[in-house]
Order: structure tokens, then sequence, then C-alpha cells
């Protein structure tokens, strides 16, 4: 299985980084909104640690601030702050957008969603498949009709459902892949990658940034491929759900050698509109007025921008987080 001595001592390091970016002194923040639920991403993926990063930063310089992070995903994410089940979550663009405008998969829109800020960065759509497979590439597993042991990633992820939406538009959908007697199973993120480590799974398909923790520990275990999605189903996929163009660059991970065209979707903080605004604008405010302490956290902090982060956004802004764009002209 994948060790998780990396998540663990970064975990420990997380509030060292912070408290000597920050100082020790007395918060300057205070808050009445009581416990926030922040709903994240599977534990050991990037919005684990993202929404660690932030809510050790908020904890120490929000008086009264009090927080709970719990596992989600994507799709799910949006239902529980608007459920109130949170009050604050990760999410992708395009789930967002869905969500808002109650597209599929949703059922209902869901108007009470605010946005926070866009990280101002994207994961990709990696495919990984064991490079002792007999198949390299879609194309194969479908002209094969291949029984493929695959792995998406826990059911109410953004990367989830991006996985079955690229499969499907290559030409293997999970009914197909189940009915050339293969499997398509649901772990969370790095027991899945422990499961493609350990040969349980042939494949692992899910989304993150590009040389995440998980991945560049997962190619470092086993020989792996990334499969390309085909030109025609990127089109497809970004024309029907708005998932970007995207490219893994040669050589980014061990024995890839070429260029992978894949999908991608852009990270975002959002809450509900009856978080109060001076919560938010605080929240705003120390996350961006704090990036070098976040960056040293984790590298996904690293294009943050007052002013891209406040633009590009499927949803309303937060009262809060707008006042803070509005004090330092980030928008008019």
């Amino acid at each position: 299985m994948l060790d998780l001595k990396k998540t663990l001592v970064a975990g420990a390091l997380l509030s060292s980084c912070l408290l000597a970016a920050t100082g020790a002194s007395a918060a300057p923040y205070k808050t009445t909104a009581g416990q926030q639920t922040v709903a994240a991403g599977s534990i050991g993926g990037s919005w684990f640690v993202i929404s660690t990063a932030l809510f050790d930063l908020y904890g120490k310089n929000i008086e009264g601030l009090t927080y709970n992070i719990v596992p989600g995903g994507g799709v799910s994410n949006p239902i529980s702050v608007q459920g109130g089940k949170a009050t604050v979550g990760m999410g992708y663009t395009t789930n967002l957008f869905a969500a808002y405008n109650g597209l599929a998969p949703n059922k209902d829109k869901m108007p009470d969603l605010r946005a926070i800020f866009s990280l101002n960065v994207s994961s990709l759509l990696h495919p990984f498949i064991l490079a002792s497979a007999p198949v390299k590439s879609f194309e194969e597993i479908v002209a094969r009709k291949y029984p493929l042991k695959v792995d998406t990633g826990s059911r109410g992820t953004g990367g989830e459902l991006a996985a079955q939406r690229a499969m499907a538009a290559n030409g293997a959908s999970y009914e197909n892949i189940k009915a050339w007697g293969g499997s398509v199973t649901h772990s969370a993120y790095r027991e899945a990658a422990g499961r493609m480590v350990d040969g349980h799974i042939e494949a692992f398909i899910n989304d993150d940034i590009i040389n995440s923790p998980t991945y560049k520990e997962l190619v470092l275990s086993r020989d792996m491929r990334i499969m390309p999605l085909s030109q025609k189903s990127i089109d497809q996929l970004a024309g029907e759900f708005g998932y970007g163009k995207a490219m893994i660059p040669a050589n980014t991970y061990k024995g890839q050698t070429q260029d992978v065209p894949t999908i991608s979707q852009t990270h975002a903080l959002f809450t509900h509109k009856d978080v109060p605004a001076d919560l938010v604008y605080a929240m705003t405010k120390l996350a961006f007025e704090n990036k070098a302490a976040l960056v040293a956290v984790h590298p996904i902090f690293s294009d943050m921008d007052p002013v891209k982060g406040s633009k590009g956004l499927p949803i309303p802004l937060h009262p809060g987080a707008e006042r803070y764009y509005r004090e330092i002209g980030a928008i008019k």
C-alpha cells in the first residue's frame, strides 16, 4: 500500500509553517458565527490538504472560529452546503455551475451557493493503467472488449464524474466495461491508488493537480502508462460539460515520454449565502495576504491571485469576499 508518512509529516509541519508566517500575536479578527463544517475531498487528496491549510490559518487569526473538516467531493459538496450539512466547501467550477443551475447530475437548482475565490489552478484527469496490462489505450480496450479492472474514486466526487464521462466518451463506459467482464469500483483516493500498486486493479482514473503527492508516489511504486483521451472526446466533454482542454506535458512522470491530451477542472472555495459577511471577508483577506505561508504547505497555492481569483466563477460572489475584492481594486 502507499506510505502515508508524507501526508502525516505534511500535516505535522502545517501549524509551524503558518504560525511562523503569521506570528503569535492576538487574532486580528473575531467571529460569533459558530462552528464551520468544511466539505473537503478524499483523505490524501489535494482538497483535504488545501482545506486543512486554509482553516489552520483561519483558526489562528479569527478569534472564536471553530471548524470541522470532513471528506467530500465535487458533486456532493454543493449539495452539503446548499442543504446546511456544511458551511464551506471545495468545488470544481464545472460542478458549481451545474449545481447552481440545476443541471445534471443534479435534480434541483442550488441558489444559495456563493463563491469565495478561485485558486487559479486546475486538476487534470489522469487515466493511469499498469504498464503490465495487455492494453495501453482506450482504443485497445474498446477494440478488444477488454475486461478492465478499474477504480474511478469515490462516488459523489468531481473526479469520479469526470472519469465516468471521459470513459463513456471514449467508448469504455461503465456499462461496457462490466458487459465485457471487467469491474468498476469506487474507493477513496489513496485506497484506490494503493489497490493499483498492489495489483488488485489495473487502472485508476481520477483527477488532481499535476505531480500531486499521490500521483508522484504511484508512478514511483509501479510502472505506469497514462492513457490519452481522443480529441473528439475532449471536444465533446468541453462542449457538453465545460471541462477545460488540457495536456499533461511529456516527462511529467517517470516513463511518460509523450504529451497526454486530457481534460481539466478549476478549483474554487465556496460557501453558503447565510454565512456572515465579516467571517467570509476575513477568510478571503487572510488567504491572499498569507499566500507565502500557504505555498510553504502546498504548491497548489502558488498561482493564487485576487484579481484572477475573483473572476471566472460560475456562481455569485459572497458579499464578504466581494467587499475584499472591491477594497483592493480587483473588481469595480
